[in-house]
């Protein structure tokens, strides 16, 4: 059985497809990614731009065909936190199930850090918190193996809070690290979590910098460790280079360049709150969680 999975983000959109094996494991077949930035300037009194919503249907389009060029119709898509905070998301996620004839579920947060958590922790023999560092909200999600305990979706995230806050100055660095602390104050019930696990855009650009990749290649992604100093370190040198110098940057995105030095410094002041000495990177998130979603729900 084969089936696909698009995500609708904040930033991008994402294609997953995937191959389930005789054991009941998913192999991954192809990944794709199309940097939309659907929720640019989001706000919640403020409605999708036209010219967003025209990109986002054009790249969840070439993706359905590109599923259904190779035999899939198992195909699943599903928003996230742009459709649940803009005054316009239910619409435009109808709009999008007219023109593309694949229906959308907008995810709830808990519902996201469900997923993320689902896709990303494995089944270790740990007290788990994965944490999923998206364009328009943070989802964090504790669990031991298949145990789900504490979840929760935060609304910070690089989009998002690039535009609340002024990324080019130490001020608004600052401004933004102690917002994050007041949010995740709400989290507290994690503090005591060993074992962590970063997801998303942010946190596999953090590996992959860290990596100095010229390309990016997910089996380096997968179980790579990040601890404070080196997140630290590296959100300085983000913060002290030109936008053109994060551009042409070893293991960055450029699309990704104008966003990520608030993704970073959400990372870093997660870290610093939680004193996480250590956590793993992974490359399996959310789209690797939906695959299940037909049969594991959130309770």
């Amino acid at each position: 059985m084969r089936r696909a999975i698009i995500d609708i983000g904040t930033n991008s959109v994402r294609l997953l497809i995937a191959e389930k094996l005789e054991n009941g494991e998913w192999n991954i077949l192809s990944k794709k990614l199309n940097s939309t930035r659907l929720g640019e300037g989001m706000s919640q009194q403020k409605n999708l731009s036209a010219a967003a919503k025209e990109r986002t249907l054009r790249a969840v389009a070439d993706f359905v065909n590109d599923a259904k060029e190779v035999g899939i119709d198992d195909l699943y898509a599903y928003g996230t936190a742009i459709f649940r905070d803009s005054p316009d998301g239910a619409s435009f996620a109808k709009e999008v199930e007219e023109k593309t004839q694949i229906p959308l579920h907008i995810l709830s947060g808990t519902e996201e850090a469900f997923y993320s958590y689902v896709g990303a922790a494995g089944s270790p023999g740990a007290l788990t918190a994965v944490v999923d560092i998206g364009g328009g909200s943070t989802e964090i999600c504790m669990g031991f193996g298949n145990d789900i305990g504490f979840r929760t979706s935060l609304p910070l995230g690089c989009v998002r809070c690039t535009g609340q806050f002024d990324m080019v100055g130490a001020r608004g660095i600052g401004e933004l690290k102690k917002h994050c602390f007041e949010l995740f104050s709400r989290a507290d019930e994690v503090a005591a979590v060993k074992r962590w696990v970063f997801v998303g855009g942010t946190a596999t650009s953090v590996a992959s910098m860290l990596q100095e990749m010229e390309e990016y290649d997910a089996k380096k992604i997968q179980g790579f460790e990040v601890n404070p100093e080196d997140v630290t370190d590296l959100l300085k040198k983000l913060f002290n280079i030109s936008y053109e110098e994060r551009c042409h940057l070893k293991g960055l995105r450029p699309e990704r360049a104008d966003i990520i030095v608030a993704g970073v410094t959400i990372l870093d002041a997660l870290m610093e709150y939680f004193a996480v000495e250590k956590a793993i990177v992974s490359d399996r998130d959310l789209q690797e969680g939906l695959l299940e979603a037909d049969v594991i729900s959130p309770v």
